[in-house]
């Protein structure tokens, strides 16, 4: 019994011993929070400003071309029914055509010289002739297969060499064209009217003289 007795405090005091290190050990172990690496920026983050488009007036840039087209004697042809045909871009901007498409229709609708098709026949009549609603390569060929498919004499073609900029005119030219012929029967270009810029230089060279 003794010696079993001796056996026991003898493995209390080697527990308690151990149980003493572990502690001491666990005291020195320094337990760092984690660190945040995630740095609040007081400054806040700065958005960029949308840039501002500059919206272009295309009844103002349109109504001449469009009322000189109207006044020049057209061809002993009794169909007056005219398409306005898509817009050919050979400018290097992007350009929101049906703007520009949105601008012949309604000045075309306020003349009584001509009879416009409508947007709903242009697109069934492009449908039938397997043709896309918006097609980017715009011909006067094409628009002419298409004019006479709706049994319309005279075609509206509009081609954008230039997209007007700041104080800079818009570069364009309107034809008449005949469905029957394909001939060109008007063209009306940007050099017919002189630019704002032009008439400004002559106002200030004719202030001057009177100087």
């Amino acid at each position: 019994m003794k010696q079993i007795k001796c056996i026991l405090v003898t493995s209390s005091l080697v527990f308690a011993l151990t149980g003493c290190q572990l502690i001491s050990n666990s005291q020195k172990v320094e337990v760092k929070p984690p660190v945040d690496v995630t740095q609040p920026d007081d400054t806040g983050v700065i958005e960029t400003p949308p840039q501002i488009v500059k919206q272009t007036d295309w009844n103002a840039t349109l109504s001449p071309f469009v009322n000189k087209i109207l006044h020049t004697s057209l061809a002993d042809n009794d169909n007056n029914i005219i398409l306005i045909s898509d817009i050919q871009n050979r400018s290097d901007d992007y350009l929101a055509t049906n703007q520009i498409d949105d601008a012949l229709h309604q000045l075309m609708n306020k003349q009584n010289v001509f009879t416009v098709v409508n947007r709903q026949s242009i697109n069934q009549a492009k449908q039938a002739l397997g043709m896309s609603t918006d097609d980017k390569l715009v011909s006067r060929g094409k628009m002419i297969g298409l004019a006479k498919s709706i049994n319309a004499g005279y075609v509206l073609f509009t081609t954008i060499y230039k997209a007007p900029r700041d104080s800079n005119d818009a570069n364009l030219s309107i034809e008449l064209l005949s469905t029957q012929s394909g001939e060109i029967l008007t063209r009306v270009t940007s050099k017919d009217f002189p630019s704002q810029q032009d008439t400004t230089n002559n106002k200030d060279n004719v202030s001057e003289a009177h100087e």
